[in-house]
């Protein structure tokens, strides 16, 4: 029995997703790939073709709902206010319509079009890159790579705390509202709520930092010795390496293209 349970996490860790069970490090690279591509192609229709694309891939990792629920709120409070601005500011010759400062042309609607695939191209790289992998197995394969297990615990810790102060803070907001303070409305009265909330959740977040500080003191962190790891990751295939390395030379390609344009 207790082989059993030891056994269970000396095995690689595998769900049975293809996209999931990538190495973290292949998804890191296909991240800058596929995120910076769109940059280098500069067409909005290729920028809008690889947020399809992310959609797709996040479906077949069985994470899209996680995906667009914050990917949506990029869309809204960024796409839409670049393209806005864009649009209405970028000077142009065919102009489709005017009022005072305001010159909205086709030049300008194109701009912004653009614009707003490059922003949601590699904002929907890097939310699929982080809701496809965990971040204790990205300090993994960093470690494995030689980084500093000092520089991968900032990196993990630093994603944690994150989480918990927006745990926390649904905590307070709850405990406020069960008080009879109103937490909801308009928008002046959200952020009235929000005053209370960050006090408690500064002093909650300095006593969590001490407390980490304290355990990993206790567990010798900072000791001149071999780390070890409560799990393992699976070894990257053959196929794995061939498809992530057919995708750094097509990236290398467009970018040797894309400055030879530029300088000639």
């Amino acid at each position: 029995m207790e082989y059993e349970f030891v056994k269970k996490y000396l095995e690689p860790k595998k769900t049975g997703n293809v996209i999931l069970d990538l190495n973290p490090m292949s998804k890191l690279n296909l991240m800058f790939v596929f995120g910076l591509l769109p940059f280098l192609i500069q067409n909005y229709w290729f920028g809008f073709g690889m947020v399809l694309f992310f959609m797709a891939v996040a479906k077949l990792a069985g994470k899209f709902k996680t995906f667009f629920k914050l990917y949506w709120k990029v869309l809204l409070l960024f796409g839409v206010f670049l393209f806005l601005v864009k649009a209405a500011f970028s000077p142009g010759e065919h102009v489709l319509y005017q009022l005072g400062g305001i010159c909205v042309t086709t030049e300008s609607i194109a701009d912004g079009l653009n614009i707003v695939s490059l922003v949601l191209a590699f904002s929907g790289a890097f939310i699929l890159f982080s809701k496809t992998t965990p971040m204790e197995d990205l300090t993994y394969s960093l470690e494995k790579k030689g980084v500093s297990h000092v520089v991968s615990f900032i990196i993990l810790s630093s994603s944690q705390t994150i989480k918990d102060l927006g745990n926390n803070a649904q905590i307070i907001m709850d405990s406020q509202k069960a008080r009879g303070i109103e937490t909801e409305g308009n928008m002046l009265q959200r952020a009235k709520a929000y005053i209370p909330v960050m006090g408690p959740l500064i002093l909650n977040a300095i006593s969590s930092t001490e407390e980490k500080s304290i355990a990993m003191d206790a567990r010798a962190f900072s000791a001149p010795v071999e780390h070890t790891f409560l799990s393992e990751l699976p070894e990257v295939s053959k196929r794995e390496k061939i498809f992530v390395g057919l995708m750094d030379i097509g990236f290398l390609v467009v970018l040797i293209w894309r400055v030879a344009a530029w300088v000639l």
